[in-house]
């Protein structure tokens, strides 16, 4: 019986548990741990990791649903203007990230808007 070679970019990479921001009443209160940057269909995109003090929006790990214990450790997806609004935060700052929905912003489709707080 031959050895069998695991596939190391067929699933995307690991990840933590998943934030969900994108949904109304979304909120995810952590600690930056930090950035990275993950290849997607859409081309590179920011992931950024939080150690998790609050939340109250739904995570996903792999395809089905998971509620993480508070001090672990998520990944957040960034739409543009989330990852422009995170790219001022330092890692180890306590921040707060609140979906406000969308907002029509010119052609195309509307843009998600959060508010980011930093304590």
């Amino acid at each position: 019986m031959g050895r069998i070679i695991q596939d190391q970019n067929g699933s995307g990479g690991d990840f933590a548990p998943t934030a969900l921001l994108k949904e109304k009443g979304a909120m995810l209160k952590g600690v930056l741990l930090g950035k990275r940057d993950v290849k997607t269909q859409f081309g590179d995109k920011p992931v950024y990791s939080f150690k998790v003090l609050d939340a109250s929006c739904k995570f996903t790990k792999g395809k089905e649903d998971f509620q993480p214990e508070e001090g672990s450790t998520v990944d957040a997806f960034a739409p543009t203007r989330l990852a422009r609004q995170l790219s001022q935060v330092a890692e180890g700052e306590t921040v707060t990230i609140t979906y406000a929905g969308t907002k029509k912003v010119g052609r195309g489709n509307p843009a998600h808007m959060f508010t980011v707080e930093v304590a």
